[in-house]
């Protein structure tokens, strides 16, 4: 008679790659009173295992800001195949929430931990009139911008800097040292787009840098006064904090060896 005994599922590692829309959930962790993107994707891959499952991000995108690429792992204890989470879980999802990659990983991977450098752009609807496609993805602005005097002031917030004043309150306490490695400010038709490239990021530290350099852009700073907020590591000393709409997470890069199955 042929063997009926099923495998005994073993617990594995698994790298799950989102994309989502955030304009409708309360950021990516956890929390008691909204909807997260966190708790959506731990409550579908929880109904796929049978199992009550903890995901893990790169790193927590506030209220309103979108992710292409938002590396996650987790653990889990399923015979499914990578390829049958993937289906079963964009089978659960709602539509602004996509599974686009599942792949096992090594036991000592973590998405956020093993991560060398993130990407994120922020995108600046340059137009008097309101665009319904891009609603909840840009920031609007009609008055005229200086993209030179942008670009000279962002040359002070690149390589290794303490970027106190880039953070927003209620950051938990640590180093405030961080790395950009790139930021280019470009325009694409109606729509100027801030690339900001680091090993790392302060809670809303992107969105105070594009704050920033928007008022010197509207000329009402120079850009000499982006190196001056940075020497004073005072948050009073920065510009304002970008809408979140226009922030999305692009890209997360790890180490060519970094993942793989042992």
């Amino acid at each position: 008679m042929p063997n009926t005994r099923r495998k005994v599922a073993e617990q594995r590692r698994v790298r799950i790659d989102l994309q989502y829309l955030g304009t409708r959930y309360a950021g990516w962790q956890v929390q008691n009173n909204d909807v997260t993107i966190q708790e959506v994707v731990e409550e579908a891959l929880s109904k796929i295992v049978k199992k009550k499952v903890r995901i893990h991000a790169s790193g927590r995108t506030d209220a309103g800001v979108h992710a292409i690429l938002q590396p996650t792992h987790a653990d889990v204890t399923t015979n499914a195949p990578d390829e049958g989470l993937l289906a079963g879980l964009n089978a659960i999802l709602p539509k602004d929430i996509a599974v686009i990659s599942v792949m096992t990983v090594a036991p000592d991977w973590n998405a956020r931990f093993s991560a060398i450098s993130k990407t994120y752009e922020y995108t600046v609807l340059h137009s008097r009139i309101r665009s319904v496609f891009d609603e909840g993805r840009v920031w609007r602005i009609h008055a005229p911008i200086d993209m030179e005097a942008m670009r000279e002031g962002a040359i002070f917030l690149t390589g290794e800097r303490d970027f106190t004043s880039f953070e927003s309150s209620g950051a938990n306490p640590g180093g405030k040292i961080r790395t950009i490695t790139d930021l280019v400010i470009e325009r694409r038709c109606e729509k100027i787009v801030f690339r900001v490239t680091g090993n790392g990021f302060l809670k809303q530290m992107v969105r105070n840098i594009v704050g920033t350099l928007i008022q010197v852009g509207l000329h009402k700073r120079e850009p000499s006064w982006i190196k001056d907020a940075l020497d004073a590591k005072d948050r009073k000393e920065a510009g304002p904090c970008a809408p979140p709409g226009g922030l999305c997470l692009m890209e997360v890069v790890y180490s060519q060896n970094s993942g793989i199955v042992r």
